[in-house]
């Protein structure tokens, strides 16, 4: 077995982690009434202490880095405050949509990474604009078509809001990842995404008590498996396969969402829902083809995309 073909089995195996994630979370905060922001705390908190060895031991030194200036710290809080917003956000639309939609509408950030590039003065090439259609059409779809947008139910959008903070949290990224320790900068991203999350939380006063917090505890480990693993799994991939490429086959999530969505919860996708999700995924693949005439593409995903939260 080639190296390349035991990456793309472990991406494959990545996306099923990250499919299921979907309704076990909405599981978490719908039918074990865990706050999404408590329940954001608690799984960050657990990949973060997961992680925190291999953040305290390193990575080694990276071309380009800048050793002794704490750059990966001052890159972690910011990109840190894109990932609590996105997972809280993500957490929160799960409690009034379903897995499969929740997954595929996640997806557009990778049509939201390009467009959002157009503030840093780079204009995107046409391969952007023909995603951008498809994605619309496809989540025009998935709201349906009878209502169009007005469909979009409050889950929906929170979903989409999410998706424009993974979008944001790829660009920062892309301008550290080659810069700064990959552990060092996803292992403080995560532990701040947790304090905050906390801190909101306790605020609000929506802590769990100790019956929800110990029905939910499977699933908020599982933030183990899905963020530190997923970093582990991801980085291990990128190292036979294009980020690019890798970004392509991690699409394959929403399928996973949705299917076990069907699956464990009985949740429904249409005919013209899966058209939509269809359309979804190939608007996201669409907008990763590089324009012949030198077009903006998307940044290439870093390792640190694990750390956007899933």
């Amino acid at each position: 077995m080639t190296p390349r073909i035991k990456a793309a089995l472990l991406l494959l195996l990545l996306t099923a982690i990250w499919g299921l994630t979907f309704p076990m979370t909405r599981w978490t905060v719908t039918v074990a009434g865990m706050d999404p922001i408590a329940y954001s705390g608690f799984k960050f908190l657990f990949a973060f202490l997961a992680l925190l060895p291999i953040a305290v031991r390193g990575s080694g030194p990276l071309p380009g880095a800048r050793p002794g200036k704490l750059l990966w710290l001052r890159a972690g809080l910011a990109a840190g405050c894109l990932v609590t917003a996105f997972g809280i956000l993500q957490f929160a639309g799960l409690v009034y949509t379903t897995s499969g939609k929740s997954a595929f509408i996640s997806g557009l950030y990778v049509v939201m990474v390009p467009l959002l590039s157009i503030a840093l003065g780079r204009i995107p090439g046409p391969p952007v604009w023909i995603g951008l259609v498809l994605g619309v059409s496809g989540l025009w779809l998935i709201a349906g078509p009878q209502a169009g947008f007005g469909k979009l139910n409050l889950g929906d959008v929170l979903t989409l809001l999410s998706a424009a903070f993974i979008a944001l949290h790829m660009i920062v990224t892309a301008r550290f990842a080659n810069r700064v320790d990959p552990a060092r900068f996803v292992t403080v991203q995560i532990g701040i995404a947790s304090l905050v999350s906390f801190a909101i939380a306790l605020a609000r006063g929506s802590m769990p008590d100790a019956s929800v917090f110990w029905l939910s505890l499977p699933f908020t480990l599982f933030g183990i498996v899905s963020l530190a693993g997923g970093f582990v799994i991801q980085t291990t991939a990128q190292r036979s396969m294009r980020a690019s490429e890798v970004a392509l086959m991690l699409q394959l999530q929403g399928v996973f969402g949705a299917v076990f969505g069907m699956i464990f919860l009985g949740e429904v996708m249409t005919p013209t829902m899966w058209a939509g999700a269809a359309l979804v995924v190939a608007g996201s693949i669409a907008a990763q083809t590089r324009s012949r005439r030198g077009g903006e593409t998307p940044p290439e995903p870093a390792v640190a995309t694990a750390a956007a939260g899933r």
